[in-house]
């Protein structure tokens, strides 16, 4: 991180910015939002942030290399935080608003951050929209243009078969090859295909069948590429793996 991004950081604009505070009695697992800016030639464009479908607290289906407690503490809003949200994208803060992390909390690894690039210093934010905030309990709120509500529900569905089919092979003694090719006619996801492009979020024509079928093909890509790197036996018991992890029940608040 350069100096200037520190100096950005350390004093932001804050009449260019706005302050999330939570409100709710669960604590935000992620949101996706939407900053109307103004251009200097006088436009209104939209900027758009979505959370995606990577592995985190909704979509537990990772490695667990810490403890649910961090997980949480670190990757989510509680209760009475607040967050500094900028236009490039960036979210600053973090829970030590309200209360200090417990023992099991603490980290104990080096500095690291994720944040957009620079933002053009003529745009002039206008507006900002919540365009979908998920709970850490499966709630869900708002008007769901960039379809984050579809594509986590849509992911986690696809997750779970994915489980549900390994479960199955090895209740059933079946070679592990079986599972890939069910996989492949499950997912319409072969392992020599490349990642599908995804749809345009912003686009509120676009069908629910076509972002399932989109998060269909990204977790079999997945699968493909656990099966790569781990091995046949080593793949089919992570993904069986999957059976376990704690998915919040999704609903609509």
């Amino acid at each position: 991180m350069g100096d200037d991004e520190l100096r950005r950081f350390a004093h932001p604009d804050i009449d260019s910015t706005a302050i999330l505070l939570n409100r709710a009695s669960a604590a935000i697992a992620n949101m996706a939002f939407i900053w109307h800016v103004r251009l200097s030639n006088g436009q209104v464009v939209e900027h758009r942030f979505a959370p995606g479908t990577n592995p985190s607290v909704l979509l537990p289906f990772g490695p667990q290399g810490s403890s649910a407690k961090f997980r949480d503490f670190w990757n989510t809003i509680l209760p009475g935080s607040k967050r500094l949200l900028m236009p490039d994208g960036c979210v600053l803060g973090d829970n030590t608003d309200v209360r200090p992390p417990a023992e099991d909390e603490l980290w104990h690894g080096g500095f690291w951050g994720i944040g957009a690039g620079p933002m053009d210093e003529d745009l002039d934010p206008v507006k900002l929209t919540l365009d979908g905030v998920f709970f850490v309990d499966g709630g869900f709120a708002g008007p769901n243009r960039l379809r984050s509500w579809d594509q986590t529900v849509f992911a986690a569905e696809a997750h779970l078969a994915c489980a549900a089919l390994a479960r199955q092979v090895r209740a059933k003694d079946l070679p592990a090859p079986e599972f890939f090719a069910q996989v492949q006619i499950m997912t319409g996801q072969t392992a020599k295909e490349s990642m599908p492009p995804p749809p345009f979020w912003g686009n509120e024509s676009l069908g629910r069948e076509a972002i399932r079928a989109y998060q269909q093909r990204m977790i079999g890509l997945e699968v493909f590429n656990h099966r790569q790197s781990l091995g046949d036996e080593a793949a089919l018991d992570r993904i069986d793996a999957w059976n376990n992890a704690p998915v919040p029940h999704f609903h609509k608040r």
